[in-house]
């Protein structure tokens, strides 16, 4: 793996609170809301008070966030270096 994953298909298999960077420059967080799947970042944490992974509820569809992406946290870790599954 490079050091930087960039995804470029709607299907990818995202999870919920994964952080974002979209080809126009924009920050963005994976909702778990059926329609509204992704979400702008809040000005905190990426983890909630209880150390899980803070899930927003949701603001864009799919459409809304241009591709390619790079995945920047998951878990609400930085993956840079880091193996991705998909």
């Amino acid at each position: 793996m490079t050091d930087v994953h960039k995804i470029t298909s709607l299907d990818a298999t995202w999870k919920p609170g994964d952080v974002v960077l979209d080809a126009k420059g924009d920050i963005r967080v994976r909702s778990d809301h059926p329609q509204w799947v992704w979400d702008y970042p809040n000005e905190g944490s990426t983890l909630d008070a209880l150390g899980g992974t803070l899930i927003p509820s949701g603001g864009l569809e799919e459409q809304d966030v241009t591709r390619p992406l790079i995945l920047l946290v998951r878990e609400g870790r930085a993956v840079s270096g880091v193996a991705i599954t998909e």
